[in-house]
Parts: structure tokens; sequence; C-alpha cells
């Protein structure tokens, strides 16, 4: 292998490891009863992440956000985690699908 190749294949491994090492932050709210705790999640814009929702409830609940383009179903008593791409800077609602009238949320990217 010429020395060219190996240092180009060095600095692609180490660009790899880094973005792999690159921690996605997550974010938790618990959904009891209609109401998200926290109910406005606050995201640094321009960055991915994950948000985990308990559901509290004995009944299960569907974590949905259209603009977020996320939707996740939670068994009553247990957690979900759902990836979201990275954010223009706004305000992005979320819901549970099965009281969406009641059970809003709001993710704010900044």
């Amino acid at each position: 292998m010429s020395p060219r190749i190996a240092i180009a294949l060095a600095a692609l491994i180490g660009l790899a490891s880094s973005s792999l090492a690159e921690e996605v932050a997550t974010y938790e709210t618990t959904l009891k009863g209609a109401v998200f705790t926290p109910a406005e999640i606050k995201v640094p814009a321009g960055k991915p992440f994950k948000i985990k929702m308990h559901n509290a409830n004995a009944a299960p609940a569907e974590l949905e956000g259209h603009e977020l383009e996320i939707e996740k179903v939670a068994a009553g008593g247990s957690s979900i985690t759902v990836r979201v791409k990275a954010l223009e800077p706004g305000k992005y609602l979320f819901v549970d699908e099965f009281q969406e009238d009641v059970a809003k949320g709001y993710v704010i990217a900044e």
C-alpha cells in the first residue's frame, strides 16, 4: 500500500471514529393522564437528538409529531425512544395521538 493511500485511510478511519463517538443527546418526558412533563423540550437547533417518553398510563400511548417525523406506540407502563432529525429553529408540536386534543407538548429548537 502506498504511503498516500495509508494516510488517506487513516484520516477516514479517524473521521468515522470521531463521528461515531459523538453522543446524540436524549431528552425525556413522561405522559401521565393527558399531560406531558415536561411539556416543552428545549434542544439545540441543527443537531439530531432523541426523545425518550415514559408512558405512566395503563393504556397505550402513541407519541407522534408530524413536523418531527416521529410516530411510535408505547404500551402502558413502558418507555420508548425515538430519533429526531436536526431541526431549524422553531417550535414543533408532539402529541399522544390517542388523545391528541388534550395531550400536547412542544420541542423548541434554539
